[in-house]
């Protein structure tokens, strides 16, 4: 991994982690095909162009390529077949501090081609079904990093994409953590199906707020950035809320605060990491397919 987290977010609402870079995805021209939401609540979000016109790759969408309502630049992944089906499930995957910029032309935003949840897609070693519509917003700052902007970038996902909005689900990797803590917390879950923090921090209080909402944290054994005790206290709280869903947790055993958990948490077929099966009295579990958990669950 090529940048360090810089800080163990005093933040709030944070969780954290680092991030993805690389080639260039050509863009398309063709007129929008997907079939915007019904909903009119939703009608200030709906664009017109260059949407769902690559299926099956990674795409680059800068400010404003996708049309006039679109002010986020964002990493765009639809299914080989997305035309066959109006009902995909969703992944917003919020990024580290390695993927900071303005999303305003596609050499700023070539960083979600090497690591994490995007560089897994555009390397083709993620969910190997493709069974998932994946966004992914670039944020400025931390400061960006707002409830109210990761809700706006999820209205615009359901105005624009053919997406099953009860299987919404939501992962974030390190600093990402700011934005997904936030969202949780202000919107007591929001509408977020399942969640999966990887490496990232969780502040305990913020939990009861969104104890309904699964969640399965996947974390180094060896991150001091993190600190797998700030998970299980952050587990048994969600526990002790009254959580309907008992909180997951995996600990790579000998890794950090680097590539090596955010890369293979989101490839399951590269995953040969050892696992602990028992941190302060709490029970572990061993890595499986991240895609099948978020699939078992539905707003």
């Amino acid at each position: 991994m090529k940048r360090k987290i810089k800080s163990l977010f005093l933040a709030v609402m944070a969780f954290g982690f680092l991030t993805c870079c690389k080639t260039s995805v050509s863009e398309a021209t063709t007129t929008m095909t997907t079939t915007p939401s019904p909903d009119p609540s939703l009608a200030q979000y709906v664009c017109t162009k260059n949407i769902a016109t690559a299926p099956g790759k990674l795409k680059l969408l800068p400010v404003g390529t996708a049309g006039a309502p679109q002010t986020r630049g964002y990493a765009e992944y639809v299914p080989p077949d997305y035309a066959s089906n109006n009902g995909w499930p969703c992944i917003i995957n919020l990024h580290g501090d390695g993927e900071l910029g303005d999303g305003k032309t596609e050499a700023v935003m070539q960083c979600f081609t090497l690591y994490c949840l995007p560089g897994m897609i555009y390397n083709d070693t993620w969910d190997k079904k493709h069974r998932f519509v994946v966004l992914s917003p670039q944020f400025a700052s931390y400061a960006d990093r707002t409830a109210a902007n990761v809700n706006a970038f999820i209205q615009y996902a359901k105005a624009n994409y053919k997406i099953d909005v009860t299987r919404i689900y939501l992962t974030a990797v390190s600093s990402g953590g700011v934005a997904l803590g936030s969202y949780l917390d202000t919107y007591s879950g929001g509408e977020a199906a399942a969640v999966v923090p990887v490496s990232c921090y969780a502040p305990p209080t913020t939990s009861k707020k969104w104890k309904s909402v699964p969640v399965w944290f996947l974390c180094g054994a060896s991150d001091t950035t993190v600190g797998p005790a700030n998970l299980i206290t952050h587990c048994k709280t969600l526990i002790a809320a009254g959580a309907p869903v008992t909180p997951k947790i995996t600990l790579y055993t000998g890794v950090g605060h680097d590539a090596n958990s955010a890369n293979k948490s989101y490839a399951p077929e590269l995953n040969d990491n050892k696992f602990e099966t028992v941190y302060s009295g709490v029970n572990l579990v061993p890595y499986s397919d991240v895609y099948d958990w978020m699939l078992q669950y539905h707003k």
